[in-house]
Protein backbone atom coordinates (compact mmCIF):
# COMPACT_ATOMS: atom_id res chain seq x y z
CA UNK A 1 0.00 0.00 0.00
CA UNK A 2 2.60 2.70 0.71
CA UNK A 3 4.54 1.53 -2.27
CA UNK A 4 0.78 2.60 -4.21
CA UNK A 5 0.62 5.22 -2.32
CA UNK A 6 4.26 6.82 -3.20
CA UNK A 7 3.74 5.91 -7.03
CA UNK A 8 0.39 7.76 -7.27
CA UNK A 9 2.41 10.97 -4.95
CA UNK A 10 4.73 10.79 -7.94
CA UNK A 11 2.04 10.83 -10.83
CA UNK A 12 0.59 13.84 -9.19
CA UNK A 13 3.89 15.46 -9.03
CA UNK A 14 4.70 14.33 -12.43
CA UNK A 15 1.79 16.20 -13.91
CA UNK A 16 2.10 19.09 -11.56
CA UNK A 17 5.51 19.53 -13.16
CA UNK A 18 4.65 19.18 -16.80
CA UNK A 19 2.15 21.92 -16.17
CA UNK A 20 4.12 24.08 -14.94
CA UNK A 21 6.89 23.03 -18.16
CA UNK A 22 4.27 23.99 -20.46
CA UNK A 23 2.98 27.57 -18.61
CA UNK A 24 7.07 28.13 -18.97
CA UNK A 25 7.24 27.14 -22.42
CA UNK A 26 4.01 29.25 -22.89
CA UNK A 27 5.61 32.34 -21.29
CA UNK A 28 8.76 32.13 -23.65
CA UNK A 29 6.88 32.25 -26.63
CA UNK A 30 4.14 34.73 -25.43
CA UNK A 31 7.22 37.63 -24.11
CA UNK A 32 8.73 37.86 -27.66
CA UNK A 33 5.24 38.50 -29.37
CA UNK A 34 4.37 40.87 -26.50
CA UNK A 35 7.30 42.62 -26.79
CA UNK A 36 7.12 42.85 -30.84
CA UNK A 37 3.37 44.14 -30.33
CA UNK A 38 4.39 47.11 -28.35
CA UNK A 39 7.29 47.93 -30.57
CA UNK A 40 4.77 47.95 -33.32
CA UNK A 41 2.24 49.19 -31.84
CA UNK A 42 4.85 52.67 -30.91
CA UNK A 43 5.98 52.84 -34.41
CA UNK A 44 2.47 52.92 -35.55
CA UNK A 45 1.74 55.62 -33.45
CA UNK A 46 4.70 57.54 -34.52
CA UNK A 47 3.60 56.86 -38.37
CA UNK A 48 0.38 57.86 -37.49
CA UNK A 49 1.08 61.22 -35.74
CA UNK A 50 3.47 62.30 -38.61
CA UNK A 51 1.17 61.60 -41.51
CA UNK A 52 -1.83 63.40 -39.68
CA UNK A 53 0.28 65.98 -38.57
CA UNK A 54 1.46 66.92 -42.16
CA UNK A 55 -2.16 66.37 -43.26
CA UNK A 56 -3.25 69.19 -39.90
CA UNK A 57 -0.54 71.77 -41.70
CA UNK A 58 0.96 73.86 -38.77
CA UNK A 59 -0.27 74.42 -35.94
CA UNK A 60 -1.56 77.82 -35.15
CA UNK A 61 0.42 80.40 -33.40
CA UNK A 62 -0.54 81.75 -29.67
CA UNK A 63 -3.28 83.94 -30.04
CA UNK A 64 -2.55 87.79 -29.71
CA UNK A 65 -3.58 90.15 -27.14
CA UNK A 66 -4.89 93.28 -29.90
CA UNK A 67 -6.19 96.15 -29.01
CA UNK A 68 -7.78 98.43 -31.18
CA UNK A 69 -8.22 102.25 -30.85
CA UNK A 70 -5.34 101.94 -27.77
CA UNK A 71 -4.37 105.08 -25.54
CA UNK A 72 -1.47 105.49 -23.13
CA UNK A 73 -0.97 108.20 -20.71
CA UNK A 74 1.63 109.60 -19.44
CA UNK A 75 4.17 112.47 -17.66
CA UNK A 76 7.47 113.58 -18.56
CA UNK A 77 10.15 114.59 -15.49
CA UNK A 78 9.04 118.21 -16.58
CA UNK A 79 5.27 117.58 -15.81
CA UNK A 80 4.29 117.49 -19.65
CA UNK A 81 1.56 115.36 -20.20
CA UNK A 82 1.85 113.03 -23.13
CA UNK A 83 -0.68 110.92 -25.04
CA UNK A 84 0.20 107.63 -27.71
CA UNK A 85 -2.89 106.37 -29.99
CA UNK A 86 -2.73 103.96 -32.46
CA UNK A 87 -5.44 102.45 -34.97
CA UNK A 88 -4.68 99.49 -33.03
CA UNK A 89 -1.84 97.32 -31.04
CA UNK A 90 -0.61 94.29 -29.73
CA UNK A 91 1.24 93.01 -27.18
CA UNK A 92 4.41 90.60 -27.88
CA UNK A 93 3.52 87.33 -26.37
CA UNK A 94 7.41 87.30 -25.00
CA UNK A 95 6.78 90.24 -23.35
CA UNK A 96 4.20 92.14 -22.51
CA UNK A 97 5.24 95.39 -21.57
CA UNK A 98 6.39 95.76 -24.96
CA UNK A 99 3.27 96.54 -27.52
CA UNK A 100 3.30 96.53 -31.28
CA UNK A 101 1.60 99.86 -32.75
CA UNK A 102 -0.14 100.65 -36.49
CA UNK A 103 -0.33 103.74 -37.29
CA UNK A 104 0.50 105.57 -33.71
CA UNK A 105 0.36 109.14 -33.03
CA UNK A 106 1.97 110.56 -30.35
CA UNK A 107 0.98 114.45 -28.81
CA UNK A 108 3.34 116.02 -26.15
CA UNK A 109 1.91 118.52 -24.09
CA UNK A 110 -1.88 118.05 -24.72
CA UNK A 111 -2.88 119.96 -21.83
CA UNK A 112 -1.12 123.40 -23.50
CA UNK A 113 -2.43 125.38 -26.33
CA UNK A 114 -0.14 124.34 -28.65
CA UNK A 115 0.96 120.59 -28.04
CA UNK A 116 3.43 118.67 -30.84
CA UNK A 117 2.29 115.77 -32.46
CA UNK A 118 4.53 112.91 -33.76
CA UNK A 119 3.40 110.41 -36.18
CA UNK A 120 4.48 106.95 -38.08
CA UNK A 121 3.09 104.22 -39.95
CA UNK A 122 4.80 101.56 -37.03
CA UNK A 123 5.77 101.53 -33.60
CA UNK A 124 6.84 99.92 -30.49
CA UNK A 125 6.19 101.62 -26.94
CA UNK A 126 7.43 99.95 -24.19
CA UNK A 127 5.24 100.99 -21.00
CA UNK A 128 7.88 99.92 -18.50
CA UNK A 129 10.44 102.53 -19.61
CA UNK A 130 8.17 104.74 -21.12
CA UNK A 131 10.08 104.67 -24.65
CA UNK A 132 8.77 104.80 -28.02
CA UNK A 133 10.32 103.62 -31.11
CA UNK A 134 8.46 105.31 -34.48
CA UNK A 135 9.62 104.05 -38.14
CA UNK A 136 7.78 104.82 -41.46
CA UNK A 137 6.61 108.18 -42.72
CA UNK A 138 7.31 109.80 -39.98
CA UNK A 139 6.29 113.46 -39.44
CA UNK A 140 6.52 116.01 -36.51
CA UNK A 141 4.72 119.07 -35.80
CA UNK A 142 6.01 121.25 -33.15
CA UNK A 143 2.44 123.24 -33.10
CA UNK A 144 4.15 126.65 -34.15
CA UNK A 145 4.43 125.61 -37.86
CA UNK A 146 7.47 124.06 -38.53
CA UNK A 147 6.78 120.39 -39.75
CA UNK A 148 9.51 117.98 -40.33
CA UNK A 149 9.46 114.23 -42.05
CA UNK A 150 11.85 111.55 -41.13
CA UNK A 151 12.19 107.69 -41.48
CA UNK A 152 12.87 107.32 -37.85
CA UNK A 153 12.40 108.75 -34.40
CA UNK A 154 13.56 107.21 -30.96
CA UNK A 155 11.17 109.22 -28.29
CA UNK A 156 12.46 109.34 -24.46
CA UNK A 157 8.98 110.26 -22.93
CA UNK A 158 10.65 110.32 -19.69
CA UNK A 159 12.72 113.58 -21.19
CA UNK A 160 10.52 114.84 -23.77
CA UNK A 161 13.85 114.29 -25.96
CA UNK A 162 13.03 113.22 -29.95
CA UNK A 163 15.96 111.75 -31.75
CA UNK A 164 16.87 110.20 -34.89
CA UNK A 165 19.69 108.50 -36.81
CA UNK A 166 18.08 109.44 -40.43
CA UNK A 167 17.47 111.65 -42.80
CA UNK A 168 15.52 114.87 -41.74
CA UNK A 169 13.62 117.50 -44.25
CA UNK A 170 11.78 120.66 -42.42
CA UNK A 171 10.06 123.56 -43.13
CA UNK A 172 8.37 126.47 -41.60
CA UNK A 173 7.42 130.32 -41.70
CA UNK A 174 11.50 130.99 -41.85
CA UNK A 175 13.07 128.52 -44.56
CA UNK A 176 13.82 124.79 -44.58
CA UNK A 177 16.59 122.50 -43.51
CA UNK A 178 17.98 119.15 -44.08
CA UNK A 179 20.46 116.88 -42.12
CA UNK A 180 21.58 113.42 -42.11
CA UNK A 181 20.58 113.01 -37.84
CA UNK A 182 18.85 115.21 -35.26
CA UNK A 183 17.90 115.93 -32.14
CA UNK A 184 14.74 117.61 -30.30
CA UNK A 185 15.02 119.21 -26.68
CA UNK A 186 13.23 121.66 -25.02
CA UNK A 187 9.75 121.09 -25.93
CA UNK A 188 11.04 121.80 -29.25
CA UNK A 189 12.16 125.06 -28.74
CA UNK A 190 16.06 123.72 -29.53
CA UNK A 191 16.84 121.05 -32.91
CA UNK A 192 20.36 120.11 -33.46
CA UNK A 193 20.67 118.65 -36.51
CA UNK A 194 23.83 116.71 -37.53
CA UNK A 195 25.78 115.88 -40.66
CA UNK A 196 25.49 117.30 -44.01
CA UNK A 197 23.03 120.24 -42.82
CA UNK A 198 21.83 122.10 -45.44
CA UNK A 199 19.24 125.16 -44.92
CA UNK A 200 17.37 128.04 -47.02
CA UNK A 201 16.49 131.18 -45.08
CA UNK A 202 13.63 132.91 -46.89
CA UNK A 203 14.28 136.03 -45.01
CA UNK A 204 17.94 136.28 -46.20
CA UNK A 205 17.84 133.70 -49.36
CA UNK A 206 20.64 131.55 -50.38
CA UNK A 207 21.94 128.25 -49.09
CA UNK A 208 24.11 127.95 -45.94
CA UNK A 209 26.08 124.46 -45.60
Amino acid sequence: MADVAMRGGFKRDLRRWRRRSRLVRAARLALPVAVVALLGSAIGQVVWRTMTAAERGPEKPQSQIRMLNPRFYGQSNDGRAFLITARSAVRDDADLKRVLLDDPTMTLGIDEPKPSRVTSKSGVYREDNLKLVLRGDVRMDDGGGYRFASDEAFVDTKTGVITGESVLQGEGPTGQVKSNAYSVYDKGDRIVFRGGVRTRLDRVGGDEN
